[in-house]
């Protein structure tokens, strides 16, 4: 048996898929093969999740060239930080409310140097944008501790995937178990994954209307470890393969009763 996870959001689609449980028959060093691989196929995907649902959620609800890309820096050190975000956000919401603009974020807190230079504490914004809206402005006004070096989101080939390590590059410089980022809560969530049991004989499948960018399998004679990172270019075809996924992970009663009998007749 082999367990298959797929999330699709926005453009971007991503599959991980790794050997489970015991081969009928297998002898008590394949067993344990067995387990030494799960093991590890299963730790290699907890370590990639982190980064993976923050490119999920960058691309549920940002867009490259319109979406911004900011870092706030103090011009000296805060009496307060939290009190300096609330701020922050609070003329931020009220502009954008004015603008007709719903503002988004994701915020990522850092305490290292910046390119060699003594910056200490600074934060790493991707905010919500508009096109035909002159923002830059906007956010240089709603930050009144320091400086706001606003750029425009730049999305590139990798489907965000160079701006969630950036963003979570402070993992060495945070406390074990700390939270890496914070978000507003109107962000919408990434869409739920789809889950399946597939048989050993089963390779992941490239869906149609996707491009892959990034492939990784990792076979030996006790399983295989998968993973897939791709494009949805087509998201006509995508869909249809979507739907057809979803039906085969959580079936309608009356179809799991015909899966059934049909199983009964065979």
């Amino acid at each position: 048996m082999q367990i298959q996870r797929e999330d699709a959001n926005g453009d971007l689609y991503q599959m991980s898929l790794y050997s489970a449980g015991v081969l009928w028959g297998s002898s008590p060093r394949q067993r344990a093969g067995r387990r030494r691989l799960t093991d590890a196929a299963k730790r290699e995907i907890n370590r990639q999740q982190r980064k993976w649902r923050l490119m999920q959620l960058l691309n549920a609800n940002f867009r490259g060239g319109r979406d911004l890309f900011v870092c706030l820096t103090y011009r000296e050190v805060p009496e307060s930080e939290g009190r300096a975000l609330k701020n922050f956000h609070a003329r931020m919401r009220r502009a954008y409310a004015r603008l007709g603009i719903e503002y988004r974020y994701i915020l990522a807190t850092e305490t290292h140097d910046m390119d060699g230079e003594p910056v200490r504490l600074h934060h790493h914004v991707i905010l919500s944008g508009a096109h035909g809206h002159r923002l830059a402005e906007v956010v240089r006004g709603a930050w009144t501790c320091g400086t706001a070096d606003v750029r425009t989101l730049r999305e590139g080939a990798d489907m965000f995937k160079d701006t969630a390590q950036y963003l979570l590059k402070s993992d060495a410089h945070q406390p074990k178990g700390a939270r890496r980022y914070e978000t507003s809560r109107n962000l919408r969530p990434p869409a739920e994954p789809v889950r399946l049991r597939l048989p050993e004989s089963e390779c992941g499948e490239v869906p149609p209307g996707v491009t892959i960018l990034e492939h990784e399998v990792k076979a030996n004679e006790f399983g295989r470890y998968e993973t897939m990172v791709g494009r949805i270019y087509d998201h006509t075809a995508f869909d249809a393969y979507w739907a057809r996924q979803r039906r085969r992970a959580a079936p309608d009663p009356w179809e799991r009763l015909a899966r059934r009998h049909r199983r009964k007749r065979e």
